[in-house]
């Protein structure tokens, strides 16, 4: 007989009270981020607590089953554990921040579908002529991944699809459409490595101790670098040959308004790295904390300024109730997911950390190069049955030796665990981003990951192997 919470359908009222809880969990932790005032921190992971658990009855199976893996942990813990009260605090308040992390993007996201000008900026970058066109795509969705997250590969993917839709000749806009998507998803992937919005960076920033952005973003935009290099020749290499005769139609992409059309997409980055990067050098406090109060305050002022003159205050009292009463809770399935997963392995995690040690097993013994090298194809391999990275470097992280006990600095292990987190962005095919490309290129995940992107991944893991090496 096998243990499963009844699903049941969500109501407004139900909306409406989960909306509330989520907005109380964030509110919680920016407080706590900001004043270290422990009330707040009672209310951010008791409001998670409260919002997964009234969340759970009405997500799917699978994501039910993280809950009573959570639920499982927490009574293993009380049982077995020593210090249970401190090992599970750490894993709810991980917990916490990751939800409120995703739900403070998911405000920007909001204002950013709803506005012409990353519609105008996608639209010209799709539009680009075949010699610029990777590159324009794939440097265009590490920005939009800023904005978008996800919703970076929806926007590009579907103005590269319209756009390869406009050729006549079935067999050229099948090749396009491929080539389009892939470099938005690569793009996205590359984000991954560097973005202070990427749960990758802040996640590994977290688990590995002296870690932070300010530190690994120079290197880490090498990374991107070798990502992006290695996709656009593997993309040279591999273009399909056409027949004699066979010409594309080529867009102008003057047409959709020229360069000028990024500048409200760079104008919106700059409002989001200024006041963050001020606040972290005036305050200390690490960037992804402080991008929890910026990043829906920009988004509140970008709904402000798309408001109608005379009505602006009512457009943006409209567009936050929306949000947070529908478009939010709609995203209970991810929340979840994500939520969970940052309990799971950071309490599996810090209880597996003495039973390895007790076993005698030393990890700090290994090389130095296994240990950094582990990372960069674990993660993904891990990704191709399911395992979140989320899940993986949560868990992995505590067992892993510290950078000092090692003689290295946190640097090459951030770029190790980002790497592979990266990599299985791009080829696990129970991913979001790889399920996006697939939908959009009229595909199976598994054809995206493996036969699309399966050479990418090697060459890219043996680069990144080298870069990272090379760092230590």
């Amino acid at each position: 007989m096998t243990l499963r919470i009844p699903h049941l359908t969500a109501s407004p009222r139900h909306d409406r009270i989960t909306g509330g809880l989520l907005c109380l969990a964030v509110l919680g932790v920016i407080l706590s981020a900001f004043t270290g005032w422990r009330g707040a921190d009672w209310l951010a992971e008791g409001g998670t607590l409260a919002a997964i658990l009234w969340m759970t009855p009405t997500v799917r199976a699978g994501r039910q089953v993280f809950v009573l893996l959570g639920a499982a942990l927490a009574i293993y813990a009380v049982i077995a554990a020593p210090h249970a009260g401190e090992v599970l605090a750490a894993s709810l308040a991980q917990a916490s921040f990751i939800l409120a992390f995703f739900c403070a993007l998911a405000t920007l996201r909001h204002a950013a579908e709803l506005s012409d000008s990353i519609t105008r900026a996608a639209v010209y970058l799709a539009q680009q002529p075949p010699g610029r066109r990777y590159t324009a795509l794939t440097l265009g969705a590490q920005v939009f991944a800023l904005v978008l997250n996800y919703g970076s590969i929806s926007l590009l993917g579907t103005m590269a699809r319209s756009s390869a839709r406009s050729e006549p000749d079935p067999e050229i806009a099948r090749i396009r459409t491929r080539r389009m998507l892939l470099a938005v998803h690569r793009g996205f992937a590359a984000s991954l490595v560097w973005s202070p919005l990427a749960l990758a960076v802040v996640i590994s920033t977290t688990v590995i101790p002296g870690a932070t952005w300010g530190s690994v973003v120079l290197p880490s935009l090498v990374s991107a670098a070798l990502m992006t290099g290695i996709g656009w020749t593997i993309d040279r290499i591999y273009k399909p040959k056409l027949r004699p005769g066979q010409v594309p139609t080529r867009a102008d992409p003057a047409d959709s308004g020229g360069p000028r059309v990024l500048l409200p997409v760079l104008a919106l980055l700059a409002l989001i790295a200024l006041p963050v990067s001020a606040v972290h050098l005036l305050t200390g406090l690490p960037a992804s904390r402080i991008v929890l109060a910026v990043v829906p305050l920009v988004a509140a002022i970008w709904l402000w300024r798309m408001g109608p003159a005379g009505r602006r205050g009512g457009y943006l009292a409209e567009h936050s109730g929306a949000f947070l009463f529908s478009e939010l809770p709609a995203l209970r399935s991810e929340i979840v997911l994500l939520t969970m997963a940052g309990f799971l392995g950071t309490g599996a995690g810090t209880l597996l950390a003495p039973l390895v040690a007790a076993t005698g097993f030393d990890m700090s013994a290994l090389p130095v190069w296994l240990v950094l090298v582990l990372p960069i194809w674990l993660i993904p391999l891990g990704g191709q049955i399911g395992m979140n990275p989320i899940l993986f470097v949560s868990l992995f992280g505590p067992l892993l030796p510290t950078p000092e006990a090692l003689g290295i600095s946190p640097v090459p292990m951030v770029l190790a665990f980002t790497g592979g987190w990266a990599m299985a962005g791009a080829t696990s095919p129970f991913t979001a981003s790889v399920m996006l490309t697939a939908r959009l290129g009229d595909a199976d995940p598994l054809e995206v990951s493996h036969r699309w992107n399966g050479p990418y991944m090697l060459i890219l893991g043996v680069a990144l192997t080298a870069w990272v090496l090379l760092l230590a």
